[in-house]
């Protein structure tokens, strides 16, 4: 057993967690996918005596998480929730951006993801998360192509639809409606 501590305690035995078995308890509790989120922090530490995975992560322009999960059995021992505000997308950019280049570079080898198509709809529009709300992002199939439509509205009142091909990330349609 490679890297698993294991000790016995009255009859039962105990084997440590790893970090990534932590990170998918984190994950699981959250709701949300890795392919969704940007880890901030994942690491081991002590926190009074106990040793714990302290596991912040968040989803650009909708909400941070932060969990404190034991190392020695995998159980969350605290957790904590907090919206996504205006000053956040300053905080947390130099995390974003490098995520956004991870992002381009595994486009090259697959499809782009749903958090991808909103991503480069935003870009396209030169919105942030914080700016809009999202009413539509579904794969849909046009003459063979497969694309998301993405449908989301501005603050003040604009919608912007957005075809964009799965394979590649290409906006192939875009629409923007300005309530009269």
């Amino acid at each position: 057993m490679a890297g698993i501590m294991m000790f016995a305690t009255a009859g039962c035995v105990f084997a440590d967690v790893t970090i990534d078995e932590a990170k998918k308890t984190a994950l699981e509790a959250a709701g949300v996918t890795e392919e969704q989120v940007i880890f901030k922090n994942a690491e081991e530490e002590m926190d009074d005596g106990v040793k714990i995975f302290d596991i912040d992560f968040f989803v650009p322009g909708e909400v941070k998480y932060e969990f404190d999960i034991a190392v020695s059995d995998g159980r969350i021992l605290e957790q904590d929730v907090d919206l996504w505000e205006a000053d956040d997308d300053m905080e947390y950019a130099d995390l974003i951006n490098a995520n956004d280049e991870k992002a381009a570079d595994k486009k090259s080898d697959g499809e782009i993801t749903e958090l991808q198509a909103k991503a480069i709809a935003l870009k396209d529009a030169g919105f942030k998360m914080s700016d809009v709300t999202f009413t539509k992002c579904k794969k849909d199939t046009d003459y063979g192509v497969v694309k998301y439509e993405v449908e989301f509205r501005t603050n003040d009142g604009v919608d912007y639809e957005y075809d964009i091909k799965v394979a590649d990330g290409t906006i192939i349609d875009k629409d923007v409606d300005v309530d009269d």
